[in-house]
């Protein structure tokens, strides 16, 4: 049997991973949104004698590629080490997809332009001559809908006997055919042309140094805005009577909705309402839950103790009390939130209501040096700030990907939610009723709106004084609403990124657990260390309108959030393991007992919105950023910020 390689390549949100998908057996999770697919994905399946290995690259607009994805992208293009290039194009968009089509063409011969998203042209009576576009391109062309599963056996033909072909050349003015003479023929690469990619990638690399000065100066000369041009009038005449629209306007339901969430008057609030629902949905629906696994994990304790009974009780307490406790009251307090705030976020990206958010924030983003991308990793920050880190790679500039980095935890997660809506409830709600979960979703809205502004203001200070030298860049589209594939996108939402946070947290919070249970039973004259740190802190957090007990919870609890009340009432009580409390009542007198007034609940407030992102993602951010300065930077900010506000608070009411 025949082994041959074909890559997938196309803009992105054209359906390339539900092609993929569909000729692997895959189950890669396909969206509505760019930024997808963030890396290669590779299938391998068998069609009559040959069996093909299948990439399914990153969505990228041009092969000179601006994002890492994109960088990804156009290097393995660029490479020509695979038999097949598919360029998947949207059918109802066939001029945006021109330019990477074109691009393709310029540096591979043995090309295959697929035209997907077609049930979604035929409704939008978008006709394309196929037949017309193959002549001019010189290549062959598929119509295909992943949706219904059409044209697949064509496009399996065409890839198992496609040989020798001569796609088109392009055209380029006299300026650009002189630069391109006198650099092509310095590369080494399988087909060179007229290909203008090639000398603004890594194959630079491959000339002389002289050379290489040579080719900064063309670079100046010969303007993108000219590329651009050259690449339009090439389209111009490929596209010539290949594409007939006989109706332009879109479908009611889209001129509807981008009505609502483009108008300056109905967006903002719209997108506050949609965020408000998530959260009370979050907050009403995950109490019972949280307590069941709370009680079916303290029920297992025991026998557990006495199946481990064989372990010397000195090691036996703390692997108990100690790591399987902390573990347990992790997993119990962020299942639920997460299996309700993923899947619903989820629905809405692949509805497209994401792009949308993206596009009404650009303004205010831009203004702050960076673009409205930034916005859906804030959103993806909401569920856990180490996938909003890692979803910074959708950004197409270094500047603007580490704008959203370190600002990235201004966006409370689900892990800082059950502290907050569980002091909210104590002193600002005191009302666990239908009506009370409503307050208190208004008022865990009203702490993001917060963060959102902390976002804008410390992204426009980062962006002057660290990363002023880069303009931003802006490429966004706004897809078609579509009507997400529910039962799907619950399953990947729960299994990409439920599930995936979740195993972190388990792997951090039970060292965790153990560092917690010595501290508080290691004595020093009658007194653990947990109690002579906590004495430590106490100046400063009784300046922050906190105490030390409070500032030790958030230093202990860096591994997971959810721990931070927990060690609060273990300081209070003065024992040696955590323990659950019986009500919020009970709770809020302890905390009474020890000093908390309303104004302490706001700085505990204002301080989980505004300090330190949780070890899982300050290891997420020196990997994503490859600096220890930017993981201590994302660090010191927000803490330092967090502590001055809370001074100011503090300082305000007492004076007041």
């Amino acid at each position: 049997m025949k082994k041959k390689k074909a890559c997938l390549i196309g803009n992105p949100n054209v359906g390339k991973s539900s092609i993929f998908n569909t000729l692997t057996g895959s189950l890669q999770h396909t969206g509505n949104w760019t930024g997808k697919t963030v890396a290669n994905e590779k299938g391998i399946f068998e069609y009559l004698d040959t069996e093909w290995e299948l990439i399914d690259l990153p969505g990228t607009y041009s092969l000179i590629g601006e994002s890492p994805e994109e960088k990804i992208a156009s290097k393995f293009v660029l490479e020509g080490k695979y038999d097949v290039a598919i360029v998947i194009a949207d059918a109802t968009n066939l001029e945006r997809s021109i330019k990477i089509i074109l691009e393709v063409i310029d540096v591979q011969e043995n090309v295959i332009v697929c035209l997907n998203l077609m049930d979604e042209a035929e409704k939008r009576n978008i006709f394309i001559d196929e037949k017309k576009l193959a002549k001019n391109l010189k290549v062959p062309v598929i119509l295909t809908s992943a949706k219904e599963k059409r044209g697949f056996k064509e496009l399996l033909d065409t890839m198992n006997h496609l040989e020798n072909l001569s796609p088109y050349t392009l055209k380029h003015t006299a300026k650009i055919e002189r630069f391109c003479a006198y650099f092509l023929p310095k590369i080494e690469s399988k087909k060179k042309g007229k290909a203008i990619s090639l000398l603004y990638t890594e194959n630079q690399n491959l000339l002389s140094i002289e050379d290489q000065k040579i080719l900064f100066f063309y670079t100046k000369y010969i303007t993108f805005k000219e590329i651009r041009e050259s690449y339009h009038e090439n389209a111009k005449q490929i596209l010539n009577g290949v594409i007939e629209r006989k109706e332009k306007k879109k479908k009611k339901e889209d001129r509807f909705w981008n009505f609502l969430f483009s108008n300056r008057f109905t967006s903002f609030p719209l997108m506050m309402l949609i965020l408000f629902g998530i959260l009370w949905l979050t907050i009403y629906f995950s109490n019972i839950p949280s307590d069941l696994l709370f009680k079916f994990f303290e029920f297992l304790e025991k026998p557990l103790y006495q199946i481990l009974s064989f372990i010397p009780s000195f090691l036996l307490d703390p692997l108990i009390y100690g790591g399987y406790r902390t573990l347990y009251w992790v997993v119990s307090v962020m299942t639920p939130p997460m299996l309700i705030f993923f899947p619903l976020f989820s629905l809405l990206e692949d509805y497209g209501l994401l792009p949308r958010i993206a596009f009404n924030l650009d303004k205010p983003f831009s203004k702050c040096g960076s673009c409205g991308k930034q916005s859906l990793t804030m959103c993806m920050g909401l569920g856990c700030n180490a996938v909003g880190v890692t979803g910074a790679r959708i950004m197409e500039s270094k500047k603007m990907r580490i704008l959203a980095i370190l600002t990235n935890v201004f966006m409370p997660c689900n892990g800082r939610f059950p502290a907050m809506i569980c002091i909210i409830g104590m002193f600002f709600i005191n009302d666990h009723t239908l009506k009370g979960s409503l307050f208190s979703a208004f008022i865990l809205s009203v702490i993001i709106l917060g963060g959102i502004l902390l976002t804008f203001l410390v992204t426009k200070i980062l962006n002057f004084f660290l990363l002023k030298e880069e303009k931003p860049i802006f490429i966004l589209e706004l897809p078609s609403f579509r009507k997400p594939k529910i039962l799907r996108t619950i399953y990947f939402s729960i299994k990409e990124k439920a599930l995936h946070v979740l195993k972190r947290a388990m792997v951090v919070s039970f060292p965790a657990g153990l560092l917690i249970y010595f501290l508080a039973n290691i004595t020093v004259s009658n007194t653990s260390l947990l109690m002579y740190l906590k004495d430590f802190l106490n100046p400063l957090g009784l300046l922050m309108g906190l105490d030390g007990a409070i500032l030790l919870a958030f230093l202990l609890g860096l591994p997971a959030n959810e721990i931070v009340i927990p060690i609060v009432m273990l300081i209070y009580s003065g024992g040696s393991m955590l323990v659950n409390y019986e009500s919020l009542e009970s709770l809020k007198l302890l905390f009474i007992e020890n000093h908390w007034t309303w104004l302490t609940a706001l700085n505990f407030l204002i301080f989980s919105l505004s300090h330190f992102p949780c070890a899982t993602t300050l290891l997420t951010i020196k990997k994503e950023t490859n600096s220890f300065f930017y993981m201590f930077l994302a660090f010191l900010l927000p803490t330092i910020i967090g502590i001055l506000l809370c001074v100011l608070t503090t300082t305000i009411f007492q004076v007041f």
